[in-house]
């Protein structure tokens, strides 16, 4: 059966051994299923276990639109992803230690389906620090990117990859003088992808 909005995550990778958008995107979809069929969908961060995941997972559940979220680790802002090139890096190894077949090297960029200004005035609304960015990397991110692009989006289905930086430690576990600011707090975070989420499943029924 068909869902409203996907909403995808990525399990640990090298150096990353919690990798917060694991539970951000299941949290987002916990918050979209008081109105929506939504669906958070964790991806091992492989490229021979992850991107296939993905894949199947797209052709088999059609999903009216994907929410797509990773870990930019040394980004000082949330980075809303204009661009998919699928070009792979052969210097970083995935979760099982691999690199990628290929590196994509002459790929055009596919651009989002989705509405990026949109996604940016709701997490500035929230007071979080964001950007548009021109790159997704190359690693994981851009390759999964790539894939729900070339699946869902060239049918038109809205498609959106958002960076997040590392999250802002709960109450009590860092004294607040000690948080760098440009850190967004999870409760505001998950409000606004809840909305940038809400809109593009509307956008794609």
């Amino acid at each position: 059966m068909s869902v409203d909005i996907l909403v995808t995550g990525f399990g640990p990778f090298p150096h990353v051994r919690i990798n917060p958008t694991t539970a951000l995107a299941r949290q987002v979809a916990r918050r979209l299923n008081a109105s929506f069929r939504a669906e958070a969908l964790v991806l091992e961060t492989s490229y021979a276990g992850g991107l296939p995941t993905l894949r199947k997972h797209l052709t088999e559940t059609r999903p009216k639109a994907v929410l797509m979220l990773g870990l930019a680790a040394r980004a000082r802002f949330i980075r809303v992803e204009l661009f998919a090139r699928g070009r792979s890096s052969r210097l970083h190894v995935d979760a099982t230690g691999k690199i990628p077949a290929g590196s994509g090297a002459g790929a055009l960029p596919a651009r989002t389906t989705a509405n990026p200004e949109g996604a940016l005035a709701s997490l500035r609304r929230q007071g979080l620090h964001v950007r548009l960015s021109p790159s997704a990397g190359r690693y994981l991110c851009d390759a999964s990117y790539a894939v729900s692009l070339a699946t869902a989006g060239r049918e038109g289905v809205p498609v959106l990859f958002v960076h997040v930086p590392w999250l802002r430690p709960g109450p009590g576990r860092k004294p607040k003088g000690k948080v760098a600011a440009f850190r967004p707090a999870t409760p505001a975070l998950v409000a606004a992808l809840a909305e940038i989420g809400a809109a593009m499943a509307r956008a794609g029924r």
